[in-house]
C-alpha cells in the first residue's frame, strides 16, 4: 500500500512537469522570418521566392512577416552555408537555392561547410530546364561552331550550375565554353546583351521570367539543351544534349550531374529544426504552391511550377548520394576549371 501511494505520488508529481516542458505549439504569430535566396536581385531564384513567399506566409501558423534576403556569393555557397551554420532552428530562417550548391558537395572540389542530408527539405518548386544559348549576334550559331573556337559565357560563381554545367559539356561533348564567374543572375543577363560575353548556360524559365524579350523577339540561339525539354516550344529544333553522347560512361556522368533536375529552386531549413516547425513549413508550402491565386500570378508572370514535396526531395537527395564513386569521380575532373577526362 505505501509502495502504491508513492508511486502514485511520482506520477501526480511528474505530470505537470512533463506539462511544463514541453514544446509550445508551433506559431510564428508577431515574428519575422529571414528567407535566404542563394542568389543575386532579379535572378531566376530571387523571382520564384519573391512572390512566392507572399502566399507561402499566409498558410503558415501565425502569418508572420517574411523578409527577403539575397546572398549571392559563390554562386549561391555563401547563402546556402550561412542557413546551414548560423540559421535559426525556430523556424524564422529559411532559404532557397539554385542548382549549383546542390551539386558542389558531390560534384565540387572544394569543401563545403554543409551536408545535403543534414537540411530539412521543406519543398522544391520546380524542375530544371537548362538550356546553353548565344546572343542573337554572336558568330556562334551551332553546337559544331561552339567546337571549333572559345565561347565565352556569363556565370555565377565556380560551384554554380552555370560554370560546372558548360564544363561537363566541354568534356562530354568536345565544347569550348569558358565560363566567366563573379556575375549574379541579374548581371550576367545583362553581361550578354552588352555583348561581354557570347552567352549563357541558364534556366529557360529564368529567361522566361526575367528577360522574355529574349524569346519573343529571338534575341538568343539555343544551341542545345542541357535537360530534357520535349514539347517545349521556346526550345523546339534544339538537340537535346545526352542524345549526343556515345558510351554508357558519358551518359552515367550526364544522369548523375542531372540527378538533380527534379529539385530546381528548393526550399530547405538549417539541421536541427524541429520536426513540428518542418512539418509546419511542409504543409504550408504544398498549401501556398497549389493556391489558385499564386498559380494565376506565377502563369501570368511565366514561372513553370512543378512541385515536390519535402520527402520527395529528401530522395532525390539520398539517391545523389548512392551513386558509384566512379561516375562522381569522372564528374569532379570533368567539371573541374582544369577539365580533364
Amino acid at each position: 500500500m505505501r509502495i502504491a501511494a508513492f508511486a502514485a505520488g511520482l506520477i501526480a508529481f511528474a505530470a505537470p512537469h512533463a506539462d511544463m516542458t514541453a514544446r509550445a505549439e508551433f506559431n510564428l504569430a508577431g515574428k519575422t522570418v529571414n528567407v535566404t535566396v542563394a542568389g543575386g536581385v532579379g535572378g531566376g531564384v530571387d523571382l520564384y521566392a519573391r512572390l512566392f513567399v507572399n502566399y507561402l506566409r499566409l498558410y503558415l501558423p501565425g502569418q508572420p512577416n517574411m523578409v527577403v534576403q539575397n546572398m549571392p556569393g559563390g554562386g549561391g555557397l555563401q547563402g546556402v552555408q550561412n542557413v546551414y551554420n548560423i540559421g535559426a532552428k525556430d523556424g524564422t530562417s529559411i532559404g532557397v537555392t539554385p542548382a549549383g550548391p546542390i551539386k558542389e558537395p558531390l560534384m565540387g572540389n572544394s569543401k563545403v561547410n554543409y551536408d545535403l542530408r543534414n537540411f530539412r527539405w521543406v519543398g522544391s518548386m520546380t524542375s530544371e530546364d537548362t538550356v546553353c544559348l548565344v546572343w542573337h549576334t554572336s558568330e556562334v550559331k551551332t553546337i559544331d561552331d561552339a567546337r571549333r573556337r572559345d565561347v565565352p559565357i556569363a556565370a555565377t560563381g565556380a560551384a554554380s550550375n552555370s560554370t560546372l554545367g558548360p564544363l561537363l559539356m566541354n568534356n562530354l561533348l568536345g565544347t569550348r565554353f569558358k565560363p566567366i564567374s563573379g556575375y549574379d543572375g541579374g548581371t550576367s543577363m545583362l553581361a550578354v546583351e552588352r555583348g561581354e560575353v557570347d552567352g549563357r548556360c541558364v534556366t529557360l524559365s529564368s529567361i522566361q521570367v526575367g528577360q522574355p524579350r529574349w524569346l519573343t523577339e529571338n534575341l538568343v540561339r539555343i544551341l542545345f539543351t542541357v535537360s530534357k525539354m520535349d514539347g517545349v516550344k521556346e526550345a523546339a529544333g534544339a538537340p537535346y544534349a545526352r542524345n549526343l553522347l556515345k558510351t554508357d560512361a558519358e551518359r552515367a556522368a550526364y544522369d548523375f550531374f542531372g540527378a538533380s533536375d527534379e529539385i530546381q529552386n528548393p526550399y530547405f531549413m538549417p539541421p536541427g529544426t524541429p520536426d513540428d516547425v518542418v512539418n509546419g513549413y511542409r504543409a504550408a508550402f504544398m498549401k501556398a504552391i497549389n493556391d489558385p491565386a499564386y498559380r494565376q500570378e506565377a502563369g501570368a508572370r511565366r514561372q513553370r511550377i512543378e512541385p515536390l514535396d519535402g520527402a520527395a526531395v529528401e530522395k532525390v537527395i539520398a539517391s545523389m548520394y548512392a551513386t558509384p564513386q566512379e561516375v562522381v569521380e569522372r564528374v569532379k575532373r570533368a567539371t573541374s576549371l582544369a577539365g580533364g577526362k
